[in-house]
């Protein structure tokens, strides 16, 4: 680990102590150049040199640079079974992927995500609720909006996991309000409003206030709840 923050402080530090923006530029394309170099090469990468390449790729992403290659090592990452892997799979895919872009690759994505959701791991759900979030799109919404909803609403989803379905569902809702339908949904909020959680409790009171915008009086019924919070 410390070798890997060692090999990213070097390039960040190169970046930043670029002379001009030709010579930033020039530095990125060979790192980029080594990168593919890396990934085509038919001796297989380390969890190690991936987790370092693809952090490079985001960090290059992030100063706006076109990075048009790597998905396929963050989609890999995503999949893994340690939580290290994936969390840089999640962070290189929310980052780099687009909910439009559609094709294999979007398919990969839903269902290294999907996995993750339906796993029992509060980590790895965390993470898949993080990513949908900040992707959003229809997509997402319609192939993952159920599985978040269960989990909203399961009795054993860990109270965190919760209040991060609660937030990613009112994402999803803005993205595509067909997702839910409101007169399910009054009654599976009544049970979250009193919910002894604080997190747990705010979230649902933000999805409720997504979803009373659309449909008020779907929600009625849910004042004296609301009222009692507030007490």
């Amino acid at each position: 680990m410390a070798t890997q923050a060692r090999g990213l402080h070097n390039f960040i530090s190169d970046i930043r102590n670029a002379s001009s923006k030709e010579a930033e530029s020039k530095r990125v394309e060979k790192e980029l150049a080594n990168i593919r170099l890396k990934f085509n090469s038919p001796e297989k990468l380390n969890s190690y040199h991936r987790k370092k390449y693809v952090w490079k790729l985001v960090y290059i992403f992030v100063l706006g640079y076109e990075v048009d290659f790597g998905h396929t090592e963050a989609i890999s990452l995503m999949s893994s079974s340690k939580f290290s892997e994936k969390n840089v799979g999640y962070v290189a895919i929310a980052l780099m992927i687009h909910p439009g872009d559609g094709g294999d690759m979007m398919t990969l994505v839903i269902n290294s995500i999907k996995n993750d959701l339906l796993s029992i791991s509060d980590g790895a759900q965390a993470l898949a609720l993080a990513c949908i979030a900040n992707m959003g799109g229809n997509d997402l919404a319609g192939a993952l909006a159920s599985d978040v909803q269960r989990l909203l609403v399961g009795p054993d989803t860990h109270p965190a996991v919760k209040k991060k379905a609660a937030l990613t569902l009112l994402r999803l809702f803005r993205t595509n309000p067909e997702c839910m339908v409101h007169n399910e949904w009054a009654d599976r909020l009544s049970a979250l409003l009193t919910h002894p959680h604080l997190g747990v409790l705010t979230s649902s009171l933000s999805l409720l206030l997504g979803l009373a915008s659309r449909s008020p009086a779907d929600y009625e019924g849910l004042v004296p709840y609301i009222i009692t919070n507030m007490h």
